[in-house]
């Protein structure tokens, strides 16, 4: 149902002067709603099929990419002693950069499931804690500073939902590998590409 905004006495408005034209308008009315729905679903039909049609060209492209990638990753790990002489991980060509490195860091803890873990963490902590307790009594400042130090570090592996923190694990690897079950391994060399933008052609 259309509703009118209230219009002050004098404004330009289609006032019907007969049952007729008020009929007429009506209808009017109605087409104008009709059209407005149609023209939205045509709208979101068109904004429907752009969004497919970009996916579709976003996959194609990341596949595409992506093989480029593992192609000259084998080609440049088959090469590699000669492009790099073993002195450098980063190769440069005139139209971008190969390059490897060091993969990342990622928390594990085997079999063991996070409510297991939170517990080791726990059970960690009450550890250092009492080391720490006699560290102090004994006055060993270095001890203390340490043990302090990893406390603090053991206290933002869980957070306030007690949720294990892995960010934290892995900011403080060190540490998080203490605790029974966890370790904190480097994953595989990652191999890079990165195009020169000045130098992009078309390519056939």
């Amino acid at each position: 149902m259309a509703r009118a905004k209230t219009k002050g006495v004098g404004s330009n408005l289609p006032v019907p002067q007969t049952d007729a034209e008020a009929e007429r308008m009506v209808a009017q009315l109605g087409v104008l709603q009709r059209d407005q729905v149609a023209a939205k679903a045509r709208h979101d039909a068109s904004v429907a099929a752009l969004e497919t049609d970009h996916a579709q060209a976003k996959k194609a492209s990341e596949q595409q990419q992506a093989a480029i990638i593992d192609g000259l990753a084998i080609w440049a790990s088959a090469n590699r002693e000669r492009l790099t002489g073993g002195k450098t991980k980063t190769v440069q060509l005139p139209t971008g950069t190969l390059s490897w490195r060091e993969g990342r860091y990622a928390v594990k803890h085997g079999k063991l499931k996070i409510e297991d873990v939170i517990v080791a963490v726990r059970e960690r902590r009450i550890e250092v804690a009492g080391l720490l307790a006699a560290a102090k009594a004994e006055r060993r400042k270095d001890d203390v500073e340490q043990l302090t130090n990893t406390l603090a570090k053991l206290d933002t592996f869980l957070r306030p939902k007690v949720e294990l923190s892995k960010d934290a694990m892995l900011a403080a690897r060190e540490v998080a590998e203490t605790v029974p079950g966890v370790t904190v391994p480097r994953g595989d060399e990652e191999f890079f590409v990165e195009p020169l933008a000045s130098q992009i052609r078309e390519v056939v």
